[in-house]
């Protein structure tokens, strides 16, 4: 159940993630659609101070152009007045002035009069042509502006459509988020719960392990804190019964001389005064063995009845397994006997547990003081050949 919500608490963990990174990223959003509506409201501004300029530039040139048809009209009336003139000095001709005089002043009238109405037609021309340019001016501004105005007001109707559905998903996004904050809480609380009992479990497990000394499954962490203990033993020649035959490296000793009623034994080559120390030792189908600590380090065989300083387990007849020390002799109840033993001492616990190494179960626990160094002890039997193997090569899985 732990596993489960502890995969549960993980998954939420991840949605939680995922969408604060959702927030922040929307809240970027947010901001550039902030930046994108103030460059338009820029733009528009620009726009209209593009539009009321064009507009006083309308302004200026219709004054030029007014003002040059004020001159065109100056000057018809200087020529009107240049005719009047004319009149007056054609009548003053008419009254006593040679008829040729009044002839040429008859056609230089004439000449004046198609001269302005020439004159008269140009202006209209040129006033009519920039009439029409003003106005087609005037036409394409108000067009183009209104053409503008047209875009950036459905751009800003969809940016703010935009905005108005990322703040709808921006809040439940936040919802969503609070909701699954509660829920993280909750299952962080519920989790520190399950971890309590857990623990409360587990040393109760080990309190009732050490009172019982029943054959236990060693759990994964508590395995994996055994076999971190490993040390290599490797067996020293020069304690070894003449009885026994060690093998030049020190990993394997098996019986070559007869058989007594004591058991001749080897110790390890170094000694242990402290610490947590685990080392496995391979029986294979052997009838008669011996496993475990000692604090003599000069006696070659391990009595029959072991007194103080013996901290062992025995095989008999590959099938009488016991538990001996000096206050204890007790059968031990096996199913089957294992193949490969593992050690594990505790010499600041006072404490030698023995476990069946291939399936990880504890099979029994031996208490004790231990005064001082401690060696390891192994005997392969004197009543069959097989050898016992020290293995060097501990799985910690």
């Amino acid at each position: 159940m732990a596993t489960r919500r502890q995969s549960e608490n993980d998954d939420l963990q991840k949605n939680y993630e995922i969408l604060k990174s959702k927030n922040e990223r929307l809240g970027k959003v947010l901001d550039s659609l902030k930046r994108e509506n103030e460059r338009l409201e820029k733009e528009v501004y620009f726009a209209a101070g593009f539009c009321v300029a064009v507009v006083v530039v309308l302004i200026l040139l219709a004054a030029g152009i007014l003002c040059f048809s004020f001159r065109i009209e100056k000057e018809d009336l200087q020529k009107n007045y240049v005719l009047d003139s004319l009149k007056r000095e054609n009548e003053r001709l008419e009254k006593g002035i040679l008829s040729g005089e009044k002839e040429r002043l008859g056609k230089e009238k004439e000449d004046l009069k198609r001269e302005n109405k020439r004159l008269g037609k140009e202006a209209s021309s040129k006033v009519g042509f920039c009439v029409a340019v003003v106005v087609g001016i005037l036409v394409v501004v108000t067009l183009c502006f209104a053409c503008y105005t047209a875009r950036l007001k459905r751009d800003i109707k969809r940016l703010t459509r935009e905005k108005e559905d990322l703040q709808k998903n921006y809040d439940s996004l936040k919802g969503k988020n609070e909701r699954l904050g509660k829920e993280k809480d909750d299952l962080q609380k519920n989790y520190e719960t399950l971890k309590q009992e857990k623990e409360k479990v587990e040393a109760d497990f080990k309190e009732l392990r050490r009172n019982t000394n029943t054959c236990d499954y060693a759990l994964g962490r508590e395995w994996k804190q055994i076999t971190e203990a490993c040390v290599n033993v490797t067996l020293d020649l020069n304690t070894a019964s003449p009885r026994l035959t060690v093998s030049e490296d020190g990993s394997r000793v098996r019986c070559t001389g007869e058989g007594s009623a004591e058991w001749p034994s080897v110790l390890g080559r170094e000694g242990f005064t402290s610490g947590r120390l685990y080392w496995e030792v391979e029986v294979g189908a052997k009838g008669y063995w011996v496993l475990g600590v000692s604090t003599h380090p000069h006696e070659k065989s391990i009595p029959e009845k072991p007194g103080e300083g013996y901290w062992l387990v025995r095989l008999v007849k590959g099938k009488t397994c016991t538990a001996v020390s000096q206050s204890v002799d007790q059968t031990l109840n096996l199913e089957r006997i294992c193949k490969v033993w593992g050690v594990y001492l505790d010499h600041g616990g006072g404490r030698l547990s023995f476990y069946n190494a291939e399936t990880r179960f504890h099979i029994h626990t031996l208490e004790g003081s231990f005064p001082g160094q401690v060696y390891p002890i192994f005997s392969p039997g004197s009543h069959d050949k097989g050898p016992l193997i020290i293995n060097t090569k501990v799985k910690n899985v």
